[in-house]
């Protein structure tokens, strides 16, 4: 793979590197746990934060909104918005 330069841009960042995946556990971490990163991005498209929240609160504009979701609501979230992926948290017993 080749080194990105200034003013280049990656087109995907794959989190389930196959090569880095392999790396973690030859070096003895094991993945303790799983869960989504969702993106709610005003800028991607101008509904998704509102419909991440339950409720708006007048005043406030939400443009770009993180959270954690659980694995079992993927195929929901994948289909309601454009950034969504695997976190995959490493641990090594010491």
């Amino acid at each position: 793979m080749g080194t990105l330069g200034r003013g280049d841009h990656a087109g995907c960042l794959d989190r389930g590197d196959v090569d880095t995946l392999a790396w973690y556990h030859a070096m003895g971490f094991d993945e303790s746990d799983h869960y989504l990163h969702v993106y709610a991005n005003h800028y991607s498209d101008p509904s998704e934060p509102t419909r991440a929240i339950k409720e708006r609160r007048p005043g406030i504009h939400p443009i770009v909104i993180f959270g954690h979701a659980p694995l079992s609501d993927e195929r929901r979230l994948r289909s309601e918005f454009a950034r969504v992926h695997v976190d995959r948290r490493f641990a090594q017993r010491l």
